[in-house]
C-alpha cells in the first residue's frame, strides 16, 4: 500500500551506482527521486521470486529504503530499527555487491537516521541491541563469515 512521502530534500543518502542489473532499475530511479517507501514497494516483488544469497541483499536494501523513508517522517525507533535489519543483512555482502558500495550504502542511511538515535530513550536503544542480537543469532553462518563491513549503530 502506497504511503505519502516526505517532499525531496534535494539531497540522497547515497549516490545510486552507474550500473545495476536491469531489474533494479526501478529502484535506483525511485531512490533518485527520493521516494523511499516506492523503493521499497519496486522492489518487493522482485525480492519475493529471488534465490539466497541475492534476496538477503534485496531484502537489506528493502530496510534501508523503508530506514531512510522513516527518517524523513521522523520515526526514529521505526528507522533505527530499519537500519539494524538493513545492516545486518547487507554487512555479508561488503565490500561490493551488485556494483553497490555495501558500506557507502549503509553510512548514507545511517547519516539519515542517526540524528533519531541520538533522541532514543535508553530503553529504546537497548531494544536495538536485542534485535540486532536476534537477526544476527539468525543469520546463515555461510554469510556471518563473509562481513567486512565494520559492525556500527
Amino acid at each position: 500500500m502506497p504511503l505519502p512521502e516526505s517532499p525531496p530534500l534535494g539531497k540522497l543518502p547515497y549516490p545510486p551506482p552507474l550500473e545495476f542489473a536491469p531489474d533494479m532499475a526501478q529502484f535506483w530511479l525511485l531512490w533518485r527521486q527520493e521516494k523511499f517507501w516506492a523503493c521499497h514497494e519496486a522492489l518487493e516483488e522482485i525480492w519475493l521470486q529471488t534465490e539466497e544469497p541475492r534476496k538477503r541483499f534485496l531484502n537489506g536494501l528493502i530496510h534501508g529504503a523503508t530506514a531512510t523513508f522513516q527518517a524523513r517522517r521522523s520515526h526514529g525507533v521505526g528507522a533505527a530499527r530499519q537500519l539494524v535489519r538493513a545492516r545486518v543483512k547487507l554487512e555479508p555482502f561488503c565490500p561490493v555487491y551488485e556494483a553497490l558500495d555495501v558500506q557507502q550504502f549503509l553510512d548514507g542511511v545511517a547519516g539519515e537516521v542517526a540524528p533519531l538515535i541520538q533522541q532514543l530513550t535508553i530503553s529504546q536503544r537497548a531494544g536495538l541491541v536485542v534485535l540486532e542480537t536476534r537477526l544476527r543469532a539468525e543469520l546463515p553462518s555461510t554469510l556471518e563469515t563473509q562481513t567486512s563491513c565494520p559492525q556500527k549503530l
